[in-house]
């Protein structure tokens, strides 16, 4: 038996992005700014139409596409004082923080972003509040010790972050009776994902995850199912299930990350079933 996660595959934000993406085929001098979305299928199949990523703004580019994790102020700056057009393919759900961050910010707010320092959404974020965000990977950042009870916090997370990692953070700041004001920012696709992922993985003797190494939402999916399920996996391709050993005896949980396209869902699957069959046969 397999049963498949139905949140599994592109969220909203990201089928967005790459339909914007793909309507730039043919144009020339069109890049996007990073990878659009973490998949490398994706990107490589855009490179192949002319569409490539690159990590600079330079003046010799005529369209720049703004991928779904979002971006600073100042690369819209750096792209308008070079003339180039913007395609912004920026998530809703990110854009919606950048505001966010900004009005608090002008009104003298200390911001706080959960999330990793090192992710693209992360680092677009920051921008939003001059760079000078204070930004907490999980309950035990050494960041959570120096707060000043003086100040007045604005909170925010990463879209793609797991709930239960902020609620820990949050219960923290309150014990210590900072002060604070914290907007969820996690999106719905997420938490759905999550909670989806969760309860199939606790009632499959085997759980696959699929998607990127690349991917922030995937490796979370994958954290989320390891909780429950002891025999669980993540692979990006159909290739790696060869490395996963299947019986018919076993229920199996398929779910994917929101960068990961129908296809690679639907070959993987079939292989499983294809699998299964050989099996029983």
């Amino acid at each position: 038996m397999i049963k498949i996660a139905e949140s599994a595959g592109f969220c909203f934000g990201v089928e967005r992005a790459v339909d914007l993406a793909y309507k730039r085929e043919g144009q020339r001098n069109t890049y996007t700014l990073g990878p659009i979305i973490h998949n490398e299928i994706v990107i490589n199949d855009l490179a192949s139409k002319g569409i490539s990523p690159i990590e600079t703004i330079s003046d010799d580019i005529e369209h720049l596409i703004i991928r779904s994790h979002g971006v600073t102020p100042t690369i819209y700056k750096q792209a308008q004082d070079n003339n180039i057009n913007i395609i912004d393919a920026t998530c809703p759900y990110v854009k919606k923080i950048h505001r966010l961050v900004a009005k608090h910010y002008s009104e003298g707010d200390s911001i706080i972003i959960i999330g990793d320092e090192k992710h693209p959404e992360i680092i677009g974020i920051n921008g939003w509040g001059n760079n000078e965000c204070i930004i907490v990977q999980d309950v035990n950042d050494a960041k959570l010790l120096t707060m000043d009870l003086n100040k007045s916090y604005f909170i925010v997370a990463q879209t793609t972050y797991k709930q239960e990692v902020v609620d820990k953070i949050l219960d923290v700041l309150r014990k210590n009776l900072y002060k604070f004001k914290y907007v969820s920012t996690i999106c719905d696709a997420t938490s759905k994902r999550q909670q989806e992922a969760r309860e199939i993985a606790s009632q499959v003797d085997l759980m696959i995850v699929i998607g990127s190494n690349l991917s922030s939402n995937t490796q979370k999916l994958y954290e989320v199912c390891k909780q429950v399920c002891d025999n669980a996996f993540c692979i990006q391709n159909v290739n790696e299930l060869d490395n996963i050993q299947i019986t018919n005896k076993q229920k199996i949980g398929v779910t994917a990350g929101a960068s990961t396209p129908a296809s690679i869902i639907k070959e993987i699957v079939e292989k499983i079933e294809s699998s299964l069959i050989e099996k029983v046969v």
